[in-house]
């Protein structure tokens, strides 16, 4: 290198390296003091983008823990209040138990006050932790928490949304009265001056019957032997015990008969028979070859009328199809849960040519729906007549027929377009026991009400268990998620001491060097003194 004064090429290079070494120092104090190795993007902008996606799914992580545990202080609070309706049901079982029995001397007044008062708690309660009918929780609740994934792994999907809920369907767990069958569907004679007397209940062999709901659509015929009878009171036992035996029959529809639990009692002034359900609604009418018994005790003389029906219902008048003959029928209802529901039927003569095959086609469409509208059922209560019974338990419903031809009759006789038909309610009214009769009635509904309590309790509790697996989960995701960021955004701080005191040295070591090279010119002055 030749030697020159105008340009310290040495000092340069010393110069160069001393500004390397002094960055390299700026960069390691501020990774030691903000505690992180990627301070600005331009230290690693890909890692930088990582760390920030794993951040910000953690600030959503975070509160998504912190709703399911929102949402598992509420279930909790459910599930307080349904414990004290399970204990409520308990007294209401005990008071119930006490007023069936014949052999009880007391005041049933007192005792149906104070039952009364139970029930009436018991909606205060499902109202106040808003599980009663379309109350604040009793719906389907969807609980964000965040951390979900969707089949190909994408976490910005609708799926990973989806995948990062907890859904708990509260829609069918209600514990007011009405939803634990507290109510009962009552089907009284059709005459109201119609008095039963001992004579005209004793027919030739006992009494026929024909009982009609859902899943025994066809009817089931009950034989009571009332004819022995010494008392109204036991004629009303007689037909308890013929019904019950028709429900111990082998099938399907017997056992859908057992289960609406119809009961038989003597109406409060001792001249009428009722008819009771505390969970399903049902039509009865006198059996095919009806008696005269069965006529008295339900006050028509015409066989197979609709005589009595109790629950949700509406009758469709039936008329056989034209040739050609089309018509479209729409069956909806707000459901449980406030939403509105419906289904098509759309009949026509070239397959819908008997009765009993219309009535199977709204049965089908009706079960196909799955959800509150499967509990609604067409029934035939006159076979062979003009009338196609529509019956539920789950509320008002509404028919709405449209036809497609103008000759058009079918199961709205008269074919009009644009016809609405609604249901009525039937007789129905708090269960009570007031007499010995109700009180039995009310035994059974309570028998029901608790079975449902214990269907509402197993559903909250199910969503307790998976609110308390959500946040078990989120802790362990934004652990992993925290260590992770870390990993990547945070600053080895053991390693940066040492490059620390690496750039020191080198600091000062560069230093003396360039106070070295700067002093290395003033040799060449010798030359020139010489």
């Amino acid at each position: 290198m030749a030697n020159s004064i105008n340009t310290n090429i040495t000092s340069l290079q010393v110069l160069e390296s001393l500004r390397t070494t002094s960055d390299m120092q700026a960069k390691t104090l501020n990774r030691v003091t903000s505690g992180l190795r990627i301070v600005q993007s331009g230290d690693d902008a890909a890692g930088l983008a990582i760390a920030n996606s794993l951040r910000s799914d953690q600030a959503v992580l975070s509160q998504g823990v912190r709703n399911a545990n929102d949402g598992l202080s509420t279930l909790q609070t459910v599930d307080g209040g349904m414990g004290n309706i399970s204990s409520l049901l308990d007294r209401a079982r005990t008071l119930a138990t006490q007023s069936a029995s014949d052999a009880f001397d007391g005041d049933r007044t007192l005792l149906n006050k104070e039952f009364q008062s139970v029930v009436k708690e018991i909606d205060r309660v499902s109202q106040a932790i808003g599980m009663n009918t379309g109350g604040k929780f009793a719906k389907s609740l969807a609980v964000f928490v965040g951390g979900g994934r969707d089949a190909t792994g994408g976490t910005a999907t609708a799926g990973a949304v989806s995948n990062g809920s907890v859904s708990i369907d509260l829609s069918h767990s209600a514990v007011d009265s009405k939803s634990l069958g507290l109510t009962t569907y009552k089907a009284s004679q059709s005459s109201a001056d119609f008095a039963v007397s001992l004579t005209q209940a004793a027919g030739a062999g006992g009494v026929d019957f024909k009982i009609f709901g859902a899943g025994f659509e066809a009817g089931v015929t009950v034989n009571a032997k009332t004819a022995t009878a010494t008392s109204i009171d036991g004629v009303v036992n007689s037909i308890n015990a013929a019904i019950a035996d028709a429900g111990n029959v082998s099938g399907s529809d017997t056992a859908a008969l057992k289960s609406a639990s119809i009961v038989a009692t003597k109406s409060a002034d001792g001249k009428h028979i009722d008819f009771s359900s505390a969970n399903s609604s049902f039509s009865i009418t006198e059996a095919t070859n009806g008696t005269a018994a069965a006529e008295n005790i339900l006050g028509t003389t015409a066989t197979q009328a609709l005589v009595a029906s109790g629950g949700q219902s509406t009758t469709l008048g039936y008329a056989a199809f034209a040739a050609s003959d089309k018509q479209s029928l729409t069956i909806s209802m707000v459901d449980s849960t406030g939403s509105l529901i419906s289904t098509q039927v759309n009949l026509d003569q070239a397959t819908d040519t008997t009765k009993a095959l219309v009535m199977g086609k709204i049965n089908d469409a009706l079960k196909a729906t799955n959800n509150d509208l499967a509990k609604l059922v067409a029934v035939d209560p006159d076979s062979g007549g003009t009338g196609i019974q529509l019956m539920g338990n789950s509320g008002k419903f509404t028919v709405f027929a449209a036809t497609a031809t103008t000759a058009n009759k079918g199961v709205l006789i008269g074919g009009a377009q644009n016809t609405f038909v609604d249901s009525s309610a039937g007789a129905a009214g708090a269960v009570n026991i007031s007499d010995a009769g109700n009180a039995q009635l009310a035994v059974n509904a309570l028998a029901t009400a608790v079975s449902n309590l214990g269907a509402a309790q197993a559903v909250v509790g199910k969503g307790q268990n998976q609110l308390t697996y959500a946040v078990n989960l989120g802790q362990s995701q934004l652990g992993n998620m925290a260590a992770a960021e870390s990993r990547i955004r945070d600053a080895d701080l053991a390693r940066e001491a040492t490059n620390m005191t690496k750039a020191q040295m080198l600091m000062q070591a560069g230093i003396a060097a360039l106070a070295q090279a700067n002093s290395a010119p003033q040799q060449i002055l010798t030359l020139l003194r010489g």
